[in-house]
């Protein structure tokens, strides 16, 4: 079980942590509130359910560029609950293992104009 301290519930930015099949392990308040969502509604749920049919393989890319240690910060599209586009710009860090195999992503979501 993944646990996260009272900070990491309420910070600022959307905090989504995935597992290395895009499943989501942990989403707090904000990131749920980003969606359009609950957080027990987003925790088990395929990242990629937020993203537009269209815009999957340029995020399945983005998921492939991190499981190779990229950290770089990107801007991408995603789709609320309601359907609706909403711009968010993401840091997503590599989760790995003791022994270094990849074993998911930290993203930290805000909203951008």
């Amino acid at each position: 079980m993944l646990r996260c301290g009272h900070t990491v519930v309420t910070a600022k930015p959307g905090i989504w942590i995935i597992d290395v099949n895009g499943q989501t392990l942990y989403a707090n308040q904000r990131m749920a509130e980003i969606l359009g969502t609950t957080r027990a509604e987003l925790v088990g749920r395929p990242s990629f359910d937020y993203v537009f049919p269209e815009d999957i393989p340029a995020a399945q890319r983005l998921f492939d560029a991190k499981k190779h240690g990229n950290a770089d910060t990107f801007h991408f599209t995603l789709r609320r609950k309601d359907g609706l586009a909403i711009k968010v710009d993401v840091q997503g860090t590599p989760r790995h293992k003791l022994n270094g195999r990849f074993n998911g992503i930290v993203g930290t979501f805000s909203v951008s104009d």
